[in-house]
């Protein structure tokens, strides 16, 4: 009993310092290009990737944030081959394009450009998804 009250206090000082500010974002490349393939799943399932059209640029901020990480983490060149680091900064070049207009917060004078904008982003990440999948390990 006073091994788990003390395994339960090491967990909770453990995050007692972690910041959940969705305005930070801290890129940390990963490893191998199924970290990297997962985490494409995990972002494939927001609003922001799977209805675009519909739901526009609004509360995209850490949508975009993930996906500018995960270009970033496709980007080691010791990782991967040209094929994924050319369809990673392909990626990175959508995300900064959508950042440089003014998307966040939206407003209606950019909403139809940020809105395609967003709709480009997400096919260069889909592309990225497939560059990972199809080209064998470097």
């Amino acid at each position: 009993m006073a091994a788990g009250g003390l395994l339960a206090g090491l967990v909770l000082s453990g995050c007692a310092g972690y910041q959940t500010d969705p305005g930070v974002q801290h890129h940390a490349p990963s490893a191998s290009r199924d970290d990297i393939i997962t985490k494409i799943g995990f972002v494939s399932q927001d609003q922001c990737f799977t209805r675009p059209a519909q739901h526009g640029t609004e509360r995209c901020e850490r949508y975009v944030a993930q996906v500018r990480n995960i270009a970033l983490s496709a980007t080691e060149p010791t990782e991967h081959p040209p094929q994924v680091i050319a369809s990673a900064h392909e990626l990175q070049q959508r995300v900064e394009r959508l950042l440089r207009r003014g998307c966040f917060p939206p407003n209606p004078e950019t909403e139809q450009v940020c809105t395609h904008d967003l709709i480009t982003l997400d096919r260069a990440l889909g592309d990225l998804r497939t560059a990972l999948t199809a080209t064998p390990p470097g």
